[in-house]
């Protein structure tokens, strides 16, 4: 997208000397780095500038009833914007250029035929889509996409995924310099910043000027920021007399003094105080909705506080689980069952809303039902993510061809035949969409030939049609535990598109020449192809093979002949197992280049669940990432980065990529002091350093201890059309460490590779196969091993008209990068919530059958606040926060092993540790616990997998314990589920197992 910016002093004053649409703010001088061409508004009045000094106190007092207001919202119910007398006063016009025009809202020209009882306005109108896209190519607003803060809904950002104009950079300096994706986002303070716009929403958004910036601080947070300073230090003198009590309890000397290096830091990660940004601003439109408009809560017919006082009574409320989301009306209330419990969870989507009404309006959509099942749970995720999980409709898939279905002639002959050569697939035992194989060939020369192929979905998928807009408005597959939901109709992605192995499919292939002993790519070649895949591998079956095995007797495999597709024979199959040998030599040999090169990885656990017949739980294991899985993922980089560097090279301005900005500098410095704390020294100045130093720990717990950890500072990868960012250099992928990345291998279930196979296509037709660049994997040479197929005859339609028929124009290819995004990461909440969902169903049946609360296992401290610490299960990949006061507590939140009662009675903080004093007594009678911790010997869960532990109930007269837990250090959790709704608690188990 083309994003442009504006200075806030660029447009002047309306009738009334006050701010623009959005957020009225005091009057002001124009700004120093105005444009020379002053923009004026059609209704102002001749004496305007006259009437500043009179008008400047109202400005300030609507300004205060308008967000003093707002601040006072509740939890998850929307802010309130305010007074919408004030606010209607403070409206004005947006500007005019001098030499473009720029007409005002169409809804300011017709405020002469509102009806005389109209609704007074809550929120400002928005911008005209004409006023927006002039003020855009004048650099006088921005635009990005939104995304508000669930935890405190005051707050929200808007991200620009566009480099900054040279207008825009002219009219705001704060942007001059501007790194796309980097961590200085505008700040919306407030709801009435943000004027009706959701997480999601693209918008155009408006720069304050720093005067303006402060006085919304002034009024939303710096009040807030001093009440936890003051919280903060009423805590820090608690702590104090704390320590000064434990010390005299364990008769400890006053602990020792730091060097001054190390106190520096100790305070400064104890409080670095309140974070103040650089740019704040004021949504004036919304450019493109979010199309995910389904939202999953509960209904209720009590009234938010600060609804209008003419709300028609019996009015229902939508109170949706989002907490980011404002609370809404229900527009069909007939629709809804009239003895619908107060606990089911209901799906509605979002309606209008309109600048009079301070809540949206919702269409009530269907009951799904009350909490805990997990076919509840997951219809719940489906439609909390706005998964579609319907069928498809018969537009679709009047948009197939008819089965059974075999390849024309004249497709086949104008494509290149690899059908006789030797291509395999590798994946996991159970999928169905195989859309990736593999080959290899030994030349004459001593190199090797080595092929990527991929289904050629682009060839049965066209650009506009129904099947095209479907699989666009899905954008990816989401797989959930117990199932998939797929981008495509299931007769594409398990039959027409799929690889499976003895039948001819349509491929689009990546082939290098490359030398063996070092891996590197002599020549590169592309081309759409015909294949005929000779077995499917699993990744075990690859591993057996890398261990020195045979493939098994029972595995399939099948050769093409002149005569057709027949059993393989036995030097078919040898050669199979040759090229994995092959494949894993040459994995070795760019894995190890690609991470000394300075590439990341951070692995997080990934569970794997097996399920009995009724779809239950049965067993959980983390999912093991073994060599033959480094293999294929070796080889899916290299044809990525291939493809990337050929739709870069071919379209500079119109190529889908996909980048990886670096992490957060300011969350990464916070972390790493932290971690230097205990020890820990990361050295942050590359991906590939920060790989180093995590390689170089060596208690493999604590390691992936922080890799979690360094997840936090990182920020996604996102696609993105190249014209939209400026500085060819930001369009690396950071952890990959890639100058040039895309997404080309899946397209049966990610619609972003469809658009680069298109892409690819039309290089095809203006470039032929190879292409040379600057770029190492395009290198000038040219193999005379490769095909001669001429790529002109694969095309699927006319030479001529190839480029503007599949590759999109700059800005609508912007758009389906912003819709993949945003899909992407919808599918990931709903696979991270199904899975969250399996475990706690998995140790709920565990805990159930053996009488117990919970699973004892061991956890790594990640960090230690003032009345908390952080922990880590690596088993299982969960995080939680044990807090000290809830120990303290009469209802006891610490899981007995062994009989007695443990109460915290006093803890002290220091650098990174924190000393417990714990009261220890011994029940008068058998009570409950004894039980509990007799059947906890059978539940303690160690790093070779639920062996058992037999515990010693001590019985020992009352006393007082002391322990001390230190960062990285080991203690025992009990790790407690509950299913309504499903999440786990995560309590300390004392006195601590070392299992």
């Amino acid at each position: 997208m083309d994003h442009q910016h504006a200075a806030a002093e660029d447009c002047s004053f309306g009738p009334d000397d006050q701010a623009p649409p959005g957020n009225p703010v005091p009057p002001r001088k124009p700004h120093k780095h105005a444009a020379s061409g002053s923009f004026e508004v059609a209704d102002r009045p001749p004496n305007h500038r006259s009437r500043q000094s009179n008008r400047s106190k109202q400005s300030h007092s609507g300004f205060d009833k308008q967000h003093s207001v707002a601040s006072q919202q509740q939890e998850n119910e929307q802010p309130t914007p305010g007074n919408p007398q004030a606010i209607a006063k403070q409206r004005r016009q947006p500007p005019a250029t001098n030499n473009t025009e720029v007409k005002a809202p169409v809804q300011a020209a017709s405020r002469a035929n509102k009806p005389p009882n109209a609704a007074p306005p809550v929120f400002v109108e928005h911008y005209t889509h004409r006023t927006v896209q002039a003020m855009l190519r004048h650099g006088t607003l921005v635009r990005g996409v939104l995304r508000v803060n669930a935890k405190n809904p005051n707050d929200a950002y808007v991200t620009l995924d566009a480099t900054p104009s040279t207008c825009a950079q002219k009219n705001i300096p704060e942007l001059c310099g501007y790194s796309v994706g980097s961590s200085n986002d505008i700040y919306i303070c407030g709801s009435a910043s943000r004027n009706r716009a959701i997480s999601g929403d693209v918008v155009a958004v408006k720069i304050l000027s720093r005067k303006e910036s402060r006085y919304l601080y002034k009024r939303y947070r710096r009040g807030e920021d001093r009440r936890k300073d003051r919280v903060f230090e009423k805590q820090r003198a608690r702590l104090q007399s704390m320590a000064d009590s434990v010390r005299e309890a364990t008769e400890d000397s006053a602990p020792e003094k730091n060097d001054g290096e190390d106190e520096s830091d100790s305070q400064e990660s104890a409080r670095s105080g309140p974070h103040i940004p650089e740019l704040f601003g004021e949504v004036v439109a919304i450019i493109t909705p979010n199309q995910d408009r389904t939202f999953v809560g509960k209904i209720t017919d009590k009234m938010p506080f600060k609804a209008r006082k003419d709300t028609p009574p019996g009015t229902l409320w939508f109170v949706p689980l989002d907490l980011a989301l404002p609370r809404m009306v229900v527009s069909n209330e007939k629709s809804v069952p009239k003895f619908m419990d107060k606990s089911t969870i209901c799906a509605v989507r979002m309606g209008g809303w309109p600048a009079t009404s301070m809540y949206p309006q919702a269409t009530f959509l269907k009951c799904v039902g009350r909490r805990g099942a997990i076919e509840i749970e997951t219809e719940l995720i489906l439609e909390e993510n706005c998964v579609k999980a319907s069928e498809f409709s018969d537009d679709v898939l009047n948009c197939l061809p008819k089965t059974p279905w075999q390849i024309p002639q004249d497709v086949l002959k104008n494509r290149t035949d690899l059908r006789t050569s030797c291509i395999f697939t590798i994946d996991p035992p159970t999928a169905r969409d195989l859309d990736d194989a593999v080959s290899c060939q030994q030349l004459p020369n001593g190199n090797l030939l080595i092929g990527v192929h991929i289904a050629d979905v682009s060839f049965f998928v066209r650009p506009r049609t129904a099947l095209d807009k479907e699989a666009q408005l899905r954008a990816t597959t989401t797989y959930m535990v117990q199932r998939a939901y797929p981008m495509l109709p299931s007769v594409l992605c398990e039959d027409l598109c799929s690889l499976n192995p003895g039948v001819d499919r349509l491929a689009f292939s990546v082939m290098w020449e490359m030398k063996p002993q070092s891996a590197e790519v002599v020549s590169t070649w592309f081309g759409r192809t015909v294949i005929n895949s000779a077995c499917k591998l699993s990744y075990d079956d690859a591993q057996n093979i890398i261990d020195g095995g045979h493939l098994p007797e029972s595995l399939a495999c099948y050769e093409h002949v002149r005569k057709g597709t027949v059993p393989a024979s036995s030097k078919r199959r040898a050669q199979i197992e040759a090229s994995i040998q092959w494949f894993y030599k040459l994995s070795l040999i760019m894995r190890q280049r690609r991470f000394d090169e300075g590439a990341l990885s951070l692995n997080r656990v990934r569970l794997s669940f097996d399920l009995d017949e009724s779809g239950a739980p049965r067993d959980c294991r983390s999912y093991e990432i073994r060599d033959s899985n480094r293999l294929i993922e070796e080889f899916m980089l290299l044809a990525n980065m291939s493809v990337a560097a050929r739709i870069e090279a071919c379209f500079p301005n119109c190529a889908l990529l996909r980048r990886h900005p670096p992490p957060l500098q300011r969350r990464l410095e916070e972390l790493c002091r932290q971690l230097r704390l205990s020890g820990i020294d990361i050295d942050t100045q590359s991906a590939g350093s920060i790989a180093h130093s995590i390689r170089n720990i060596d208690d493999a717990d604590v390691r992936y201890t922080v890799e979690e950890m360094m997840t936090a500072p990182m920020q996604r990868a996102t696609y993105f059309s190249t014209h939209a960012v400026e500085n060819r250099s930001e369009y690396r992928h950071y952890a990959l460490n890639a100058p040039l990345y895309t997404h080309f291998t899946s397209p049966i279930r990610r619609y972003a590779d469809v658009i680069v196979h298109r892409t690819l296509e039309a290089s095809l037709a203006v470039y032929d196969n190879h292409v040379a660049s600057e770029h190492p994997l395009l290198p000038a040479y040219s193999s005379p091993f490769f095909p001669k197929t001429l790529a002109k005859g694969s095309l699927t339609i006319k030479r001529g008209s190839a480029l503007a028929t599949l590759v999109p124009p700059p800005e609508l290819l912007s758009s389906i990068a912003h819709q993949c995004n945003l899909r992407k990461d919808a599918a990931k909440k709903a696979q991270e919530a199904s899975s969250k969902l399996f475990l706690v169903n998995y140790l709920s049946s565990i805990a159930r059958n053996s009488d117990a609360p919970g699973i004892i296992t061991q956890a790594v401290v990640t960090k230690i606040r003032e009345s908390s610490f952080s922990i880590s299960s690596p088993m299982f990949g969960i995080e939680s926060i044990i807090y000290m006061d809830r120990m303290a507590d009469r209802e006891n939140q610490v899981i007995s092993t062994d009989g007695r009662n443990w109460r915290l009675h006093l803890w002290s903080v220091e650098r990174t540790s924190i000393k417990l004093v714990w009261k220890v007594s011994l029940p008068d009678k058998k009570s409950p616990e004894d039980e509990i911790a007799e059947s906890l010997s059978a539940l303690i869960i160690d790093d070779t997998r639920h062996s058992v532990v037999n515990l010693e109930c001590s019985r020992s007269s009352d006393e007082t314990v002391t322990q001390t837990i230190r960062i990285f250090g080991k203690i025992s959790v009990c790790i407690a589920p509950v299913t309504s709704p499903p999440d786990l608690t995560v309590k300390l188990a004392m006195p601590c197992i070392n299992a």
